[in-house]
């Protein structure tokens, strides 16, 4: 088990919890914070006992984004945005899409610039009831990153993602759940515990389903109908040739809960 400082990590029966821990800078990210989140994650994927990883924040608010108090020595380097997003922001962003466990994202409070790609990265959301999105880059003349473009033109279409972020606006968590960029709502001080019993009983469910379907979802999005029936034809004979498809079976007939394994 590795030591954090900016981090907190912990597995609760087979849930790895990973939470964002500077909440007097509302867990806005460093560079010390980006590494060790980026090794925690690593840390839960890498672990077979975990079967789902749950993403929350300390303190009031999920996160406020990158920490903007920071100083590099070579920030005036032409191109070190560039660079600096993608040796230290895409990896933490891909160890949640690319991986093979389910990510479930618990906002409370802000979830600002990339603090709201980190939650849209994550295959599920709960968002406390006056939590929000916040697109915050267009108040300092930047633009969003992380993938935001991507995640916003899916969920809102080109017109509407344009507004919000030319006028750096929020998306309020009711209208999150109306649009399917989050699942469910919570009360604020029922949030942790909400989103955490989701993830435990998501962990009983069956790991290759999970797995195979977070891929197979994430593919379809450049996919062809016919060409997603073939993608499931081709993983469903996986599935079909595993050890938890004859638990599964058995289970069903024998009217019991099935135990899978994963295998």
């Amino acid at each position: 088990m590795q030591n954090f400082e900016t981090v907190d990590y912990r597995v609760d029966e087979q849930v790895a919890i990973i939470t964002l821990n500077r909440p007097k800078a509302r867990n806005s990210l460093t560079a010390q914070m980006r590494e060790e989140l980026y090794r925690a994650m690593q840390q839960a994927n890498n672990d077979e006992t975990v079967r789902v990883v749950m993403l929350a924040g300390a303190g009031k608010g999920f996160c406020a984004g990158a920490d903007l108090v920071e100083e590099y020595p070579d920030a005036d380097h032409d191109g070190f945005i560039t660079q600096q997003l993608r040796t230290e922001y895409h990896p933490v962003l891909q160890a949640i899409t690319e991986s093979k466990k389910p990510y479930i994202c618990a906002v409370n409070g802000a979830a600002a610039g990339i603090g709201a790609a980190l939650a849209m990265a994550c295959d599920l959301v709960v968002m406390a009831e006056d939590a929000f999105f916040y697109s915050a880059f267009g108040a300092i003349a930047l633009i969003p990153d992380g993938g935001t473009h991507w995640q916003l033109a899916r969920y809102l279409g080109s017109k509407r993602a344009f507004e919000m972020i030319a006028e750096s606006q929020r998306l309020p968590a009711a209208e999150c759940i109306q649009l399917g960029m989050a699942n469910r709502l919570a009360a604020p001080e029922h949030l942790q515990e909400e989103a955490l019993g989701w993830a435990k009983s998501l962990s009983n469910q069956a790991p290759l389903t999970l797995q195979y379907s977070k891929q197979l979802l994430r593919e379809a999005a450049n996919l062809t109908l016919v060409e997603t029936m073939d993608r499931e034809a081709q993983i469903q004979n996986i599935h079909y040739r595993s050890e938890d498809f004859r638990e599964g079976a058995r289970a069903f007939f024998e009217k019991r809960a099935p135990k899978f394994t994963g295998k």
